[in-house]
């Protein structure tokens, strides 16, 4: 396959041959077709050649067109990694074109840098993308590596940021369900030693795994046990412990309104008798008000508070619902005075541990 395409000379403007200038655009266009030519092998052009071109369009090189100068050399380069590696007599020709375009030793470096990392950055993506890679795979890898020339630290950077992305996939897969099996934990530790990654979260994402974990554990197993601090009843256990407000509905007036006809009699300059009767209107609603403050404990059978006035004990069969909010959960009783418990912590774990135990 053809690496450079001949093309034709711009034609001079009205103006250009007036003057008997040359389109200054076709000393690139030149430049092309001599390595069109000589493409097989550009050792054979030497830069006389190139040379001679830019002063037959009174052109300094060096500081015109550069992109389009790196343009050229960057299309043989592509050409020379086509088989994914640099052989010797390709670094001399690279070299060679490097000095026929005027670039610098960094245009070269930063260009065949950006080409042969982004050729091993792909395969590296490729073997990594389901979570295993093998010794055959990673000796691959090595010789592709040594093929392209790429310094070992840039080599381990590369795989590190493609197998980090594949594991970020693999772990989002897994609690896409917002839950965490133990089978899914199990595999993400595997995906994360095979592919050489540090499996350390950040305390957020540890937190959230962990809450993930539970989720599954609540909905499939059997439900955790914590050590208990109070008397409970024979075969009963503690799952759950907050530190909680005690809220009711408490009826209070907001405002009194009065009403009723009354008459305006003149009794005297300045005075004056209003005759009938007031009506008093009281006008109420119900709003949450504090009870107690204390500890909420969670267990197989009841719900307690441990309040500093007082406790107070719901079984979980006398539950009708629950409605958890982001500061607590309100608790539906089947009679009397239905409390809000006030907490801001695993509100989450807490109502789906109650709905579970009202399932049972």
């Amino acid at each position: 396959m053809k690496i450079f395409k001949r093309k034709e000379l711009l034609q001079p403007t009205f103006f250009q041959r007036l003057f008997k200038k040359h389109p200054e655009e076709n000393v690139i266009i030149e430049i092309n077709n001599i390595l069109a030519e000589n493409e097989s092998n550009v050792l054979n052009i030497n830069l006389d050649q190139i040379v001679e071109i830019a002063e037959k369009y009174n052109v300094n090189l060096p500081d015109k067109n550069h992109l389009l100068r790196l343009g050229l050399f960057e299309d043989y380069l592509k050409h020379c990694l086509a088989d994914k590696k640099i052989e010797d007599q390709e670094i001399k020709e690279l070299e060679h074109l490097k000095n026929l375009l005027f670039l610098s030793d960094d245009d070269l470096s930063n260009v065949i840098c950006r080409e042969t990392e982004k050729i091993y950055a792909k395969s590296v993506k490729k073997l990594v993308k389901d979570g295993e890679i093998d010794n055959t795979e990673r000796e691959n890898l090595e010789k592709l590596k040594s093929d392209l020339l790429i310094p070992d630290d840039m080599a381990n950077e590369i795989f590190q940021e493609n197998a980090k992305d594949i594991y970020q996939k693999f772990i989002d897969g897994a609690i896409e369900d917002y839950s965490l099996s133990p089978d899914e934990e199990a595999h993400l530790d595997r995906i994360g030693k095979n592919l050489g990654i540090d499996s350390q979260y950040s305390d957020n994402k540890k937190q959230t795994l962990e809450k993930y974990k539970i989720y599954w554990q609540i909905e499939n197993a059997e439900l955790p046990v914590l050590t208990t601090d109070i008397n409970l009843q024979k075969s009963e256990l503690l799952h759950f412990k907050a530190e909680s407000n005690w809220l009711e509905q408490r009826r209070i007036t907001k405002r009194i309104n009065y009403g009723g006809p009354t008459a305006r009699i003149k009794i005297m300059k300045g005075v004056y008798y209003r005759a009938g009767s007031i009506g008093v209107q009281r006008v109420s609603e119900d709003v949450w008000q504090t009870v107690d403050s204390g500890t909420i404990y969670l267990t197989s059978k009841r719900l307690i508070f441990m309040g500093y006035k007082g406790n107070k004990t719901i079984p979980v069969s006398k539950i009708l619902d629950l409605k958890p909010y982001n500061n607590g959960v309100e608790i539906q009783k089947d009679s009397g005075k239905s409390p809000f418990l006030e907490f801001d912590k695993n509100v989450d774990i807490f109502s789906m541990m109650l709905a579970r135990l009202m399932k049972n």
